[in-house]
Order: C-alpha cells, then sequence, then structure tokens
C-alpha cells in the first residue's frame, strides 16, 4: 500500500486554502468518490452504470483510512437515483449524497453532510433554450438555530454535480488527449450557486502497472484559482478508462480538535 502512495508524491504540494469561499467552491470535489465507466456507455451517459462501485478515502501521503465510499444506482423507467455515502471506520455514516437523473439529465441534487448538520438540496429544470434554471437551498449546521437559504440561477452550459465528472471527463476524452480544457458549471452547494471549472490534461505516469493519465480539474476564474487548488484524477489511459484514484477536497468533514475542519485526501477505488 505505501509503495502505491509513493506515486501520489508529486501531488503532496497541492495545498486547499481553506477560505469560507474555498470550503463553499470546494465542499463538493468529491468527487470525489467517483463512478466510472466504459468508453461506450460514456457516449450514452449511462448514469445508471455501474450499479455498484466502492472506494477508501485515506489521509493524504498515509495509508490511514478515514471513510468508505459507497456509490449504488437504481434505475426505474427514464430515471435513475443514485446513492452516495461516506462511512467511518466505526460504521457511522458521515456525508450523503442523492442525485436523480430524469432521460440522462439532472434532475435533482441532495446533499446532506451528517457530522455538522447540514443539508442541501438543487432542482434542475432545462429550459426550452437549453440553459439550466437552478433552485438552490441550504442549512447550515455547527450550532444555533439553523437558517434556511434559498437562490435561484439560469446557468448556460454543461452543469455538473460530483457523481457525473468522469462521465464528462469520458465524453471529452478526445479533447482532453490533444490538450484541449472542457469546461463546466459546478454545483456549490453551500453557496447556492454554480462555479466554472475546467479539465486539462496534466501528464501521463503509470498506476500499478497500468498506463495511466492525470486530469487536472481547477476553476476557470482567475480570481477564484487564486483561492481554490487544483483537484487531480488518474484515469486509465486505456481500455474502459476508470478513474483510478482522486486527490482533493471531499464530501465527509474532519474533526480538529472541537471543531470540524475541510477534509483534502485521497480516494482509492476498488475495480478489482
Amino acid at each position: 500500500m505505501r509503495a502505491e502512495f509513493a506515486t501520489l508524491r508529486p501531488l503532496k504540494n497541492v495545498r486547499m486554502r481553506t477560505s469560507f469561499a474555498s470550503r463553499g467552491v470546494t465542499r463538493l470535489l468529491l468527487v470525489t468518490s467517483l463512478a466510472l465507466l466504459s468508453v461506450s456507455q460514456a457516449a450514452e451517459l449511462d448514469y445508471a452504470q455501474p450499479l455498484r462501485l466502492t472506494g477508501t478515502v485515506f489521509a493524504r501521503g498515509t495509508s490511514n483510512v478515514l471513510f468508505r465510499f459507497e456509490r449504488t444506482a437504481i434505475q426505474h423507467s427514464n430515471t435513475v437515483r443514485v446513492l452516495r455515502t461516506f462511512t467511518s471506520p466505526d460504521g457511522k455514516l458521515a456525508a450523503r449524497e442523492r442525485v436523480t437523473f430524469v432521460n440522462g439529465k439532472l434532475s435533482a441534487f441532495q446533499l446532506d453532510q451528517l457530522q455538522i448538520g447540514s443539508q442541501g438540496n438543487t432542482l434542475v429544470t432545462i429550459l426550452p433554450n437549453g440553459k439550466h434554471k437552478l433552485a438552490f437551498d441550504y442549512i447550515a449546521g455547527g450550532g444555533g438555530a439553523p437558517k434556511k437559504k434559498t437562490d435561484n440561477e439560469t446557468a448556460e452550459g454543461e452543469v455538473l454535480v460530483g457523481d457525473m465528472i468522469p462521465y464528462f471527463l469520458l465524453s471529452h476524452w478526445d479533447e482532453l488527449m490533444r490538450g484541449q480544457p472542457a469546461k463546466f458549471r459546478f454545483v456549490a452547494q453551500s453557496r447556492l450557486e454554480t462555479i466554472g471549472f475546467k479539465l486539462v490534461k496534466d501528464g501521463d505516469l503509470t498506476w500499478r502497472g497500468k498506463r495511466a493519465v492525470r486530469i487536472r480539474m481547477e476553476p476557470t476564474s482567475v480570481i477564484i484559482a487564486q483561492i481554490v487548488d487544483p483537484l487531480f484524477f488518474i484515469v486509465e489511459k486505456d481500455g474502459a478508462r476508470r478513474v483510478l484514484m482522486y486527490d482533493g477536497r471531499t464530501t465527509p468533514s474532519i474533526r480538529q480538535g472541537s471543531a470540524w475542519k475541510d477534509l483534502d485526501a485521497v480516494t482509492i477505488y476498488d475495480w478489482d
């Protein structure tokens, strides 16, 4: 295991700042915890696959297990419902995400941050002009009387939550391999808005004996990029092109002393 983590040394200096803006923008990058599919599935955007995926969240640079990740998907007619959970080693549920797709499009997202008592929802409507109308709400925990915040946004282009990034990545694989960026809007639930991000190819490497590509995710805004450091995915270069590892902000929090802090960690997915 430690030999595998040695592969991540080039990423250890990637630091995630913890300002208020950084926390809001990157909370869901969780992406954390990404579901993967084959190239043919990517073209069809079959969010029902895989039916089940598991992974392990490690403290950066160590073999210390922080959380277990699981993704399950259920399809009924034209609707796919995805459940993503993060469970601590003692079996306690730390965070949960629910994603609903209708006719292959994002319809709803729900985030439950059980450690800190926060909860949020996003409802998505595709307008006749192709734009996305999003209705957000968020209840922040952390003591005191909870207050519900709401807002709305109309966004152009592709709108993603963390569960959708692997599908988006594969559907833009050719552009990425040519060195072109793939841009999208990402739902930042606690900020009640979407933020512009892009994926770019960061280099080639070998992961557990397999040829792989490192993909970097970063804000498109120069201003936001000053407070949000990049996140990284290691993806198979051949075959199914599955995401093997993710390094960056994860959905659960981590306790430091008496306070809960945002967590930057390494997630490795169980494909074998």
